[in-house]
């Protein structure tokens, strides 16, 4: 029988014991339930024993760099276990662990990261590549020690561009959860009729008008990107885009935007423009959701920027 198995990902002092301790007394969670706790990291929150005995849990504790699929069948063999939750360490390679490592009859329900905000750009500039491996296959991220004075736009954009399916909370270094829905401030006016995204705004601007299409309903846009490739169903469309990088050079996120131009096949991929012109909202039948298009009257080919990524700092 397939077993339900949670991972919590994050670096350490992230807050994943303590939000494992928090889920462990969740009645819905352990109700009728034989829970088995893999740990691969020991922080400095320790596990509750009453938490463990109440809800019916084992812990084990296990060295992340030397353990095989076996090692971990055998402790399904011995703890018969009705689902599982794994305490991943920071340094773990989730994307093996979860295609390569885990037994077949292991069903991976939901992996959760934890993210210490305050420690986020630390991270995200000197080891990029293990944030994108700690959020690649998250469900729910949850920034915690979350200050309202830093910009949301920064956190969830840096997530999105590696992750644009998952989830992202807020919670406040008391354990409140932010939930105001406050706007996001923009580096450039939101009220103005006609924007010049700069080049260093490209990202945050795409980002926004996806999540937020109606805010650019009729506004006349002007922005400089890449010619990707002719969009496959709408007619003389095409994809204007930057690379996010995500991971390594090697390693990117296109984030971009739809326009239409009778001169659409006459560009070359990878060739550089600016363009302008106005923003219509229509609604896309493969995400099923409404995206901001932009019929372009002006194009130009430009030279490329020097710097080619995107930031959303």
């Amino acid at each position: 029988m397939d077993i339900r198995v949670y991972i919590f990902a994050g670096f350490l002092d992230s807050g994943k014991t303590s939000f494992i301790n928090d889920t462990l007394m969740n009645p819905d969670f352990y109700s009728n339930e034989d829970t088995l706790l893999i740990s691969f990291e020991e922080g400095e929150v320790a596990y509750d024993e009453t938490y463990l005995k109440k809800s019916h849990t084992s812990l084990v504790t296990l060295d992340h760099e030397n353990f095989t699929t076996n090692d971990l069948k055998q402790l399904e063999l011995e703890y018969h276990p009705t689902q599982i939750i794994i305490e991943a360490n920071g340094m773990m390679d989730l994307n093996i662990f979860v295609k390569e490592i885990i037994p077949k009859n292991w069903f991976v329900a939901q992996v959760l990261t934890t993210i210490d905000t305050t420690t986020f750009p630390m991270y995200l500039n000197n080891m990029r590549s293990l944030v994108y491996g700690q959020v690649l296959f998250s469900d729910l991220v949850i920034f915690n020690r979350y200050d309202a004075n830093i910009k949301k736009s920064m956190l969830r954009n840096n997530i999105k561009a590696i992750n644009s399916n998952t989830q992202i909370i807020y919670e406040f270094p008391n354990g409140t959860i932010d939930t105001m829905n406050t706007e996001e401030e923009l580096p450039f006016d939101i009220n103005k009729d006609h924007l010049e995204i700069k080049d260093h705004d490209f990202g945050i601007f795409c980002m926004d008008a996806m999540d937020h299409p109606d805010k650019y309903a009729d506004k006349i846009i002007k922005i400089k990107g890449k010619f990707i490739g002719l969009d496959r169903l709408v007619e003389n469309g095409f994809v204007l885009g930057r690379q996010a990088m995500v991971c390594c050079e090697e390693d990117t996120s296109l984030i971009g935007l739809v326009c239409i131009s009778p001169l659409a096949k006459k560009l070359i991929p990878e060739e550089w423009i600016v363009v302008e012109g106005k923003i219509s909202i229509n609604y896309d039948p493969e995400y099923q959701v409404n995206i901001p298009i932009l019929t372009v009257d002006q194009l130009e080919v430009v030279p490329p920027l020097k710097n080619q990524y995107v930031t959303f700092d």
